[in-house]
């Protein structure tokens, strides 16, 4: 988390462990509702590994205060599903692109990152939403039929509405 400090504050930054923070046990359903639903995911234990840092008001120089330095939990030892490790490249990412115009499946285009470079960690959902981002990038803002129609009138089909 970071706070850009404004006119009277200090610029500084946290960092805390992801596994920080209290588990939920319950969250509603809706807002009027007294019904709720268990939340049976979580990777939050308490962590209270925490880090601070705050620009020197004098020059461009960085302090930094260790709150806590430990983990209450041992090191991950999968890191299969964590967002980070997961990203994708921007060369993957054009070639998860070019195989999604040819209508590849997402299964096959996963297995085409994973075999090209052996320590990628994506997951299915990362190939999921390069895919939706890609394809809201692409309507930019029209509605589907305004889409069909561009998409009609681009490779001079013939069209009546």
């Amino acid at each position: 988390m970071s706070d850009y400090g404004g006119d009277r504050k200090r610029l500084r930054i946290y960092l805390a462990c992801e596994r920080s923070g209290k588990y939920r046990l319950y969250k509603k359903l809706k807002d009027d509702s007294k019904d709720f639903l268990r939340q049976t995911g979580t990777k939050k234990c308490e962590c209270p590994f925490d880090l601070r840092a705050f620009k020197l008001k004098t020059n461009d120089e960085w302090t930094l205060n260790v709150v806590c330095g430990l983990h209450n939990h041992p090191a991950t030892e999968h890191l299969q599903g964590y967002s980070y490790v997961g990203r994708l490249s921007d060369n993957e990412k054009s070639l998860l692109v070019d195989m999604s115009k040819s209508l590849v499946i997402s299964k096959e285009i996963l297995i085409t990152l994973k075999q090209r470079d052996a320590l990628n960690m994506s997951t299915m959902k990362t190939v999921y939403n390069v895919r939706h981002r890609c394809r809201v990038l692409q309507k930019a803002g029209k509605s589907q039929m305004q889409q069909l129609l561009g998409e009609l009138a681009k490779h001079k089909y013939i069209e009546r509405h």
